[in-house]
């Protein structure tokens, strides 16, 4: 629209605004806020996980420096003590799980495999960690494959084969399939646990000593 002198067009302004400046004005507030919102979500999601990660660090490095097998009760507990701070005030952080992992390996090397299995269990019953993000898939294999070893353990060597299963095992494949051998051979299926065995040694899972487990069953 053309406007014939200055005082039109003035006008003219002056209704839009009545019209429209609310809302344009509520517009740029939401706009703001989603930028504003946005940038501080970032920055409190990398501060958190900068916590995580150092009690992560902290629980891993007094595992790592403890060169005995043997896990004593202060061992185990300082351990604990870090997990149960990233589960409770880091549950949406990928640390809590590597902890969960951690521990777990301390419960297998003190006999405690309920507990073991109920922290590896704990991670393939949480795999998200916040908005839109999950575990990757290489934890979720490696928490899959050290469950059905714990399951096996236990003396259920179908629920083990049932774990492995579930799910396709990718680039794991052949550790997948040497726990399944030793499945295999605990329930007596001898032709199915070679097969096995043979498809670990061919992907070079542990050859010495799945080669070692392949003879005993074909000798």
């Amino acid at each position: 629209m053309v406007y014939d002198t200055d005082e039109e067009q003035i006008e003219a302004l002056k209704g839009w605004w009545e019209e429209n400046g609310t809302s344009l004005i509520i517009g740029i507030v939401l706009v703001l806020a989603v930028l504003f919102g946005s940038r501080y979500w970032q920055s409190s999601r990398a501060e958190q996980a900068g916590l995580a990660s150092d009690l992560y660090v902290q629980m891993s490095d007094n595992i790592l420096n403890d060169a005995d097998l043997l896990v004593d009760d202060q061992e185990l507990n300082a351990a604990l003590t870090l997990h149960t701070e990233l589960k409770e005030n880091f549950s949406s952080s990928v640390y809590s799980r590597y902890s969960a992992l951690l521990l777990a390996r301390l419960y297998v090397q003190r006999s405690e495999l309920s507990e073991a299995a109920n922290e590896l269990q704990w991670i393939l019953d949480n795999p998200g960690l916040g908005l839109f993000q999950s575990i990757d898939d290489e934890l979720e294999l490696t928490t899959r494959s050290r469950l059905a070893r714990v399951i096996l353990a236990q003396g259920d060597a179908e629920a083990a084969l049932a774990l492995l299963n579930e799910v396709e095992p990718g680039t794991f494949a052949g550790t997948f399939a040497d726990i399944k051998g030793d499945a295999y051979v605990a329930l007596g299926r001898l032709e199915e646990a070679r097969e096995a065995y043979q498809m670990a040694l061919d992907l070079g899972i542990n050859p010495d000593v799945t080669r070692l487990k392949l003879n005993d069953i074909s000798s």
